[in-house]
């Protein structure tokens, strides 16, 4: 079955999980069902707190239900502005209407965590390079790293890259959001680590650590980097003429 053939005709889905990141659960509409044998399920709703996969983000999973019918919803995907989730059929045959969702919050929360500490890695090694990053991709399933262009710092860098990083987090700055044209974009955040990567929009996602340069994401992210606990840089491979950092968070 072709997502295009789902989402033909589809209102763009609201986006809770960019507005409510520690959202756990929601009330939502289920617009389109389209089966795929008699369990699997493709489901498009008016509304969502699924966070699907992009951009070095796994997908959120959890359950969608509704009066008898439980969705185990596997898997998000962002097709041009309409998320649809696959689940697998627990009990029922859920149908268009009303509908209750609840996503795995363990599993986001940790991918919060670990996003923004990419995020605070990416300014760590720009200070102590002395000169801006460029990131190349990113992952934040096992095993979680950055990837980034050009040679790979030393391990003195790294050792202090990480040292810098939790003396950032002990002070348990504040992380905000906002959105900016890009033009707006250009003039505040020239040197975003990911700003080659970035197609053209009219607006643009903006998360800002305190005391760092504005990045543009359309990633999940913590209200405040203390929550991160402890950034602990693993090891650092090279790939062809860029180089990968792994790290985790407590």
């Amino acid at each position: 079955m072709k997502l295009s053939d789902i989402v033909k005709g589809m209102d763009k889905t609201e986006l809770l999980y960019l507005k409510e990141t520690y959202a756990k659960t929601f009330q939502g509409r289920v617009l389109r069902v389209e089966f795929e044998g008699k369990k699997n399920v493709y489901l498009v709703l008016d509304k969502t707190i699924f966070h699907p996969k992009g951009g070095g983000q796994p997908t959120d999973k959890g359950h969608l239900s509704e009066q008898n019918c439980e969705v185990n919803i596997k898997k998000a995907l962002y097709v041009g502005g309409v998320v649809v989730h696959w689940g697998r059929t627990l009990q029922g045959r859920i149908s268009e209407g009303p509908v209750f969702g609840e996503i795995d919050w363990k599993r986001r929360y940790w991918y919060m965590k670990r996003h923004t500490a990419g995020h605070l890695l990416d300014h760590c090694l720009t200070v102590l390079t002395g000169k801006p990053v460029e990131t190349t991709e990113s992952w934040l399933e096992n095993p979680c790293y950055v990837g980034y262009a050009g040679s790979p710092p030393s391990a003195s860098c790294l050792e202090s890259a990480e040292e810098m990083a939790n003396e950032m987090i002990s002070k348990d700055a504040a992380v905000n959001i906002e959105s900016i044209s890009y033009k707006g974009l250009l003039e505040i955040a020239p040197d975003a680590p990911n700003i080659y990567r970035l197609p053209v929009l009219e607006t643009y996602r903006i998360v800002t650590i305190e005391g760092c340069n504005p990045i543009p994401c359309a990633g999940t992210h913590l209200k405040n980097i203390g929550e991160i606990g402890r950034l602990t840089i693993k090891k650092i491979e090279t790939h062809g003429s860029d180089f990968r950092v792994y790290y985790d968070v407590q």
